[in-house]
């Protein structure tokens, strides 16, 4: 039997329907369903107090686990200075969820949701590949941060 505990993929498991075959053998049909992971960034108004902002941002997620999608990283940038005005406002809170789910159709309904609530100014939903999946992981161990001590360096010596 198929062991349903396999990382990255969603195993079913059903019985077939009568087929003409042996009733001392059963007979399984397996349908294995690739997780994707998905990454999506969005901007909110920078006019939501904190709080607001917060609890737009766990709305969003709880439509993610209620549509069972895996919420693998919720991360929250906080304010900051945008490149160009979007709606006559030159900053906005930055927020990413990195999620992964079998359904397709649930980047529809996100993205909708998205459009409907108008404390959302921007957003952008990508499937990510193998390579950003690493550099996700990598980056939520802390590989890469800037803050990281470094050693002196040791200054040539005078002549």
């Amino acid at each position: 039997m198929i062991s349903p505990v396999f990382t990255g993929w969603i195993i079913e498991i059903r019985l077939p329907d009568y087929e003409p075959f042996p009733t001392f053998a059963p007979h399984f049909k397996t349908i294995v369903k690739p997780m994707k992971n998905y990454e999506t960034v969005f901007i909110l108004n920078p006019v939501l107090s904190e709080d607001q902002a917060k609890d737009t941002v766990e709305k969003f997620v709880k439509l993610l686990t209620k549509a069972k999608a895996n919420v693998i990283n919720v991360e929250k940038w906080g304010l900051k200075k945008m490149a160009y005005a979007i709606q006559n406002k030159s900053t906005g809170f930055y927020n990413l969820i990195e999620f992964a789910t079998t359904d397709n159709t649930l980047i529809n309904t996100l993205e909708t949701e998205y459009r409907r609530d108008e404390s959302v100014m921007r957003f952008m939903t990508i499937v990510l590949d193998k390579h950003s999946i690493l550099y996700n992981e990598r980056r939520r161990k802390g590989e890469f941060n800037r803050t990281k001590k470094q050693a002196p360096r040791k200054e040539a010596a005078e002549v």
